[in-house]
């Protein structure tokens, strides 16, 4: 007899008791709440610690009646970075309770257990969550957080395992830093979101499109966050525009402590009836208040629906631009030099995004063509009216007297040179030819073609 069944029935039962040993547990008891949040923490990599503490943010408010809370949570075990809380490793699946634990014996499921992937490189296994939570917590609305944070982030995909565990445990020499290849991946930006150690994948952004466009028919995702670094980019918004309402995202990179979860999640279990746009602004403000000026830190929400004329406008800007002569290209090449590029404070530093209002302006301020300029304009309201709250650090903005960053919602691509862009290990995805998980936003709007001549490709 197979008794892989009965295992199962008994490890759910198991963990639903446990659940309510630590707190009420709201069951699968097939009722539609008003909010499923689904938070999808990748920690196979050496973001590993704090997965775990944003876990412990969550249950200090938890589930409620109206409010689900689910986790699928993914410890390495190639090379583990902290023994607590059990210090296991595998993935499981959580309904988060109020003073719930993140161990095996609390989670709903054993993600090996069940058949279903514990690739967290893998859309299979985001496509998986996201059904099964759909499945078990029906919800008259749905957020997704994609979780890939931290002060590590450049170190995940690096070869050297040593390097890895220090990049989270202390702050690393400079001799160490330098041996991480300038190819290392940052994952994070127009490209990618999350590294599993364990298989080497990666979740690129246009896998988490296509599964939210698969599992999202019939009306939309209402809230996509990333608890990531650098993923408010017009590229990534732009990706899942058709398939969710509101995005939240960083353009700078992200603490490795990432948001503050019981401070929204605690508004949202006192006014579950509130729609997508005011939970993002609570997670922009739960932000805000977790780091005001301490750091380099950005947080916007996205009104989606604005989109696709936010990208027209600046495929129009691009095109006369394109077609205005080698002046207005000069005043586009000085603005880029004039505005600092997000990830330039590490090392090695990146060079490749930068906020694209802050850019317009730099231009305006360089060029003499009034037409352009007015078209520069209509591509910053568009971006305006596109932005629902926006947070940025003192610094992150425009400071006295230094090189600004701007940080007004939203950043895109825009390496420094042309030995940059090449260095880029994504480069290939900002090429039009590129048939390997394409970019919409290249492949259907004018900006690549701008950036061609701009960078003399």
């Amino acid at each position: 007899m197979n008794s892989a069944p009965v295992r199962k029935w008994l490890f759910a039962l198991f963990g639903v008791l446990l659940g309510i040993a630590g707190g009420t547990a709201w069951a699968q008891d097939g009722a539609v709440r008003e909010w499923t949040v689904m938070v999808y923490m990748n920690a196979k990599n050496n973001l590993e610690p704090f997965a775990l503490s944003n876990f412990h943010s969550m249950a200090a408010v938890g589930s409620t009646p109206k409010v689900s809370v689910l986790a699928q949570l993914g410890r390495p075990s190639s090379f583990r970075y902290t023994d607590e809380d059990g210090n296991w490793s595998g993935v499981y699946r959580f309904l988060v309770n109020k003073n719930s634990k993140p161990r095996p014996g609390q989670a709903l499921v054993d993600v090996a257990e069940s058949g279903d992937s514990t690739d967290m490189g893998s859309p299979l296994a985001l496509k998986q969550f996201i059904q099964w939570s759909k499945k078990t917590h029906p919800a008259k609305h749905y957020m997704l957080v994609i979780w890939n944070h931290g002060q590590g982030w450049r170190f995940q995909l690096a070869a050297n395992s040593a390097l890895k565990r220090n990049s989270v445990r202390a702050a690393l020499m400079k001799q160490e830093m330098d041996t991480v290849p300038v190819t290392t991946p940052a994952v994070g930006g127009y490209r990618a979101v999350s590294s599993d150690d364990d298989t080497g994948k990666i979740l690129y952004n246009r896998d988490v499109q296509d599964v939210i466009a698969a599992e999202f028919t019939t009306s939309k995702l209402d809230l996509l966050g990333y608890d990531a670094c650098l993923m408010a980019m017009l590229e990534t918004a732009y990706g899942v525009a058709p398939s969710v309402n509101v995005m939240v995202g960083s353009q700078e990179l992200e603490p490795g402590s990432g948001w503050r979860y019981a401070t929204w999640l605690d508004k949202l279990a006192a006014k579950p009836g509130m729609n997508a746009e005011e939970l993002s602004k609570a997670v922009v403000e739960s932000y805000r208040l977790q780091y005001l000026d301490e750091y380099l830190t950005t947080l916007s929400a996205v009104r989606l629906s604005a989109i696709a004329e936010l990208a027209q406008s600046l495929s129009a800007f691009s095109d006369a631009v394109r077609q205005a002569g080698d002046a207005e290209l000069q005043a586009l090449r000085k603005a880029r030099a004039n505005v600092l590029s997000y990830g330039a404070s590490v090392v090695p530093p990146l060079r490749t995004s930068v906020d694209l209002t802050a850019l317009l302006k730099a231009y305006e301020s360089n060029s003499k063509n009034a037409a352009l300029k007015s078209k520069s304009a209509k591509v910053r309201a568009d971006l305006a009216g596109a932005v629902i709250s926006n947070y940025a650090s003192s610094r992150s903005q425009y400071p006295d007297g230094e090189t600004p960053y701007g940080s007004e919602g939203l950043a895109i691509y825009y390496p420094e040179s042309s030995e940059v862009f090449y260095k880029d290990y994504f480069h290939e995805g900002y090429l039009k030819k590129n048939k390997d998980r394409p970019v919409d936003f290249v492949q259907k709007e004018t900006w690549a073609d701008l950036l061609y001549k701009l960078l003399e490709l």
